[in-house]
């Protein structure tokens, strides 16, 4: 049997047996083939390299960093020239559209294996007009975002095929910013400042069709992802919303379905006091530490991955909008957003164990 014929339907571990598991208010249906046919067991490798080369991108730089402090006598010429151009020279580029200047990592052909790894698919469900500029949100987190390389990232599912014109900058907090090599790691991805500032420069200033995709649940989303669950985190974030009307960009919801079946991980039932701990350290760094297992322990399930993007919601632009319009606003993207998972659920989540769930 090949590596992409294995199953990756078999119980979850012990420590990991979340409540949702037992949820028998919808009723999971017989799981659909989740992989193409069989493949060659160099594609296999391929498919797990890729894999590996975009989640270790921090574990590599962290070792990088170790053996610069190690070797700092003779490294410090560098480091000072670095810093020079990432922290004065090149300090407002994550704020002002970022740079197309690594654009080649990006259209590395390799990232194929990775989207076949996946089974991943961008679905169109309406056009967008190349003249405007959109605001798209990204649900949910996940663990670790993987729906965000193969269908927006990079073009290896045809995005700018599918979207002509629309030049897409995707957002992180600004804590990444201020670590050496993964600021530029982030721009290597086309990421920029998820910051009100940043935002509105894309949306504003750099022309028609630019635009910036937000995932809008965050570190307190990735705490809830588990198999078979769609809950969502969107009933106080507006701040997304405010900055499209006072940009006049229109909203674009995306639902990634599979993105929370890639891993299993400790949740508040099973181990209460590891979570209590999680989610104060989500309150003071701003980003989470899920404590999960996958595949092969931290690596991803082979899992299909399918992001369908939704109609555009056009807004009234106004610079200074009052809350009524900023709730009427919100309210109307987060019917579409669940209309957009009840449209496609019974095709893309036949496996689920619970259906989605607005929870905070």
């Amino acid at each position: 049997m090949s590596l992409k014929e294995q199953s990756d339907s078999f119980d979850p571990p012990r420590f990991v047996d979340a409540p949702a598991m037992h949820d028998q208010s919808v009723k999971a249906k017989p799981t659909a083939t989740k992989h193409a046919g069989p493949s060659s067991l160099k594609s296999d490798i391929f498919e797990i390299l890729a894999v590996l080369c975009y989640t270790c991108i921090p574990h590599v730089e962290l070792l990088l960093h170790v053996w610069f402090f190690y070797n700092w006598r003779y490294l410090w010429p560098f480091a000072v020239m670095y810093w020079t151009f990432a922290y004065f020279i090149d300090v407002d580029t994550p704020y002002t559209g970022g740079t197309d200047r690594w654009r080649f990592i990006r259209d590395w052909s390799f990232w194929k294996y990775f989207r076949d790894y996946f089974s991943a698919e961008l679905i169109k469900t309406a056009d967008l007009d190349p003249s405007g500029n959109y605001l798209f949100g990204y649900h949910p987190h996940g663990i670790y975002c993987y729906g965000l390389l193969p269908n927006f990232i990079t073009n290896v599912n045809n995005f700018s095929g599918l979207f002509p014109g629309i030049k897409l900058r995707m957002t992180t907090l600004d804590l990444n910013w201020s670590i050496p090599l993964w600021r530029e790691s982030q721009m290597a991805f086309g990421v920029v400042s998820v910051s009100a500032k940043s935002l509105k420069h894309v949306l504003t200033k750099k022309g028609p069709g630019w635009s910036t995709m937000v995932v809008v649940g965050g570190a307190d989303e990735a705490l809830l992802a588990y198999p078979g669950t769609n809950d969502i985190v969107i009933d106080r974030r507006k701040g997304f919303i405010k900055i499209a009307i006072q940009t006049g960009a229109s909203l674009v919801p995306v639902f990634t379905f599979g993105e929370n079946d890639l891993f299993w991980q400790v949740t508040d039932t099973n181990a209460p006091s590891i979570r209590k701990l999680q989610n104060r350290l989500t309150k003071t760094m701003t980003f989470s530490l899920p404590l999960i297992w996958g595949r092969f322990g931290p690596f991803p399930r082979k899992v299909k991955v399918v992001s369908v993007v939704g109609a555009p919601i056009p807004v009234t632009k106004q610079e200074n909008p009052s809350r009524e319009y900023v709730a009427a606003v919100h309210k109307q993207y987060v019917e579409a957003l669940v209309k957009l998972y009840h449209d496609h659920k019974d095709k893309y989540a036949v496996d689920r164990i619970s259906e989605l769930k607005i929870v905070k």
